[in-house]
């Protein structure tokens, strides 16, 4: 499906929809993924593994660089950026193209910030050609997803906290002026909304009942209850604040927790969400959750039992055994789940190669019926075989799908049915006589 809708309309459609970012065009930003790799290796899915393993690793590079810009810490940075690179929890991001959205979005989404919060560390007065990169990279993030909404208030709150009394609003209120325009477009009739399953409900068992998933697949548990994440969102922000207060204001914390708080949003009111969508959510996360370990590991250091070890061979240990424990875990996590991952995609990959079988090639503006097909709840078989054919005027007609009349099922074209897991032909057009 996701390859259908970049390949179906033309070129230039796809395009102007990057612009018309508030469009109907859903997001646009796959077209670099799939357009080409489709061309290249049409259904063959290492091409897109590999590709797909490409950008995790640069958004993971990308995110070193955010979290030791924000948190001043290579030791944070490093430790953060293992769960950006592999979760368990979000292990689609690695295993399904069908995620491609999340990891483009948030990669754009970590350098429109990183690029931000350089030029306003170097204090560079903000020119023209800085608001077209800056602004580019949202508008790239828009376009991949829609979680890429949250990011005027991360930089809202990087102007109160980081900058204060120096804090400028004029990048701010145009990403706010953009991702109105964008929600606008995007919410209108015929859009995701239109269907069930992206139409938020808003309600505090909804609110509540996500954000209680949402940490028990970050941090690997079952233990957080709506009560309990309450007390972690609480205890959270009462270190921010208290941090703020010091005589040397650390405004990481209340930042991390604005993060934590403002990023599932767009997900949290929407139906059994989580998982690789919360690669945005798990950065944040990730760096408050560092910041709490090298606290601790800073503590032992101290402890009088480790006064003879130099404190960066101490904090070298706990980088080490912290990243140990936590592959141990991500490992015990994925052990059982991980045959289902490597058969993801098995079923398609079964139907391109029956309809390889057949060995037709339908003329151009044929009528094609499948009577059944091995996806009777989905569009699948209409995707692969239009890809396959690589022919837009083709008609192709699910029954399962569409239920046709007698008289419209006499004047298809071909028509096939799917008997004992194989296609079979059942009528095609008769050949003029020579």
């Amino acid at each position: 499906m996701n390859i259908y809708r970049v390949w179906d309309p033309p070129i230039w459609n796809v395009g102007l929809a990057h612009l018309m970012f508030w469009s109907d065009f859903i997001r646009p930003m796959g077209v670099i993924y799939y357009l080409p790799l489709f061309k290249f290796a049409g259904f063959n899915p290492i091409p897109y593994n590999v590709v797909r393993f490409l950008f995790l690793l640069i958004d993971t590079s990308i995110f070193y660089y955010l979290a030791r810009s924000l948190t001043r810490s290579w030791w944070v940075a490093t430790l953060a950026a293992v769960p950006i690179a592999y979760h368990a929890g979000l292990a689609y991001l690695a295993f399904s193209g069908s995620f491609i959205y999340d990891i483009l979005c948030g990669g754009f989404y970590f350098a429109a910030l990183l690029y931000y919060v350089r030029l306003r560390r170097s204090e560079t007065p903000l020119r023209i050609k800085h608001f077209c990169v800056f602004l580019g990279l949202y508008l790239c993030a828009l376009n991949s997803k829609e979680m890429a909404v949250t990011f005027p208030v991360v930089v809202l709150a990087y102007e109160l906290l980081f900058k204060g009394r120096k804090a400028r609003f004029g990048p701010v209120l145009i990403t706010i002026a953009m991702t109105a325009i964008y929600i606008l477009g995007k919410t209108g009739p015929g859009s995701l909304t239109d269907m069930e399953g992206y139409r938020p409900v808003f309600t505090w068992a909804r609110f509540a009942g996500s954000n209680t998933r949402f940490l028990n697949t970050i941090f690997y548990t079952d233990l957080f209850n709506t009560q309990r994440v309450l007390l972690l969102w609480a205890a959270v922000l009462y270190a921010g604040v208290r941090q703020l207060r010091l005589p040397r204001p650390d405004p990481r914390w209340l930042f991390l927790w604005v993060w934590v708080m403002v990023t599932p949003l767009p997900i949290t009111f929407l139906p059994d969400r989580g998982g690789p969508m919360l690669y945005i959510p798990l950065a944040g996360w990730a760096m408050l959750a560092v910041l709490s370990l090298r606290s601790v590991a800073r503590l032992i250091a101290r402890d009088i039992v480790f006064k003879g070890v130099p404190r960066k061979v101490m904090m070298m240990l706990a980088l080490a055994g912290c990243v140990a424990a936590y592959i141990h875990e991500t490992r015990r996590k994925d052990k059982p789940l991980m045959g289902s991952y490597r058969a993801n995609g098995q079923d398609t990959r079964e139907l391109v190669d029956e309809l390889r079988r057949i060995n037709i090639r339908p003329a151009a503006g044929s009528r094609i019926l499948f009577l059944k097909d091995p996806f009777p709840n989905s569009w699948t078989t209409f995707f692969a075989a239009m890809l396959l054919w690589n022919d837009r005027s083709l008609d192709i007609y699910l029954q399962q799908q569409r239920h046709l009349k007698p008289e419209e099922i006499a004047g298809m074209d071909y028509i096939f049915d799917f008997v004992d897991n194989h296609f079979i032909l059942n009528k095609k057009p008769v050949s003029p006589p020579l």
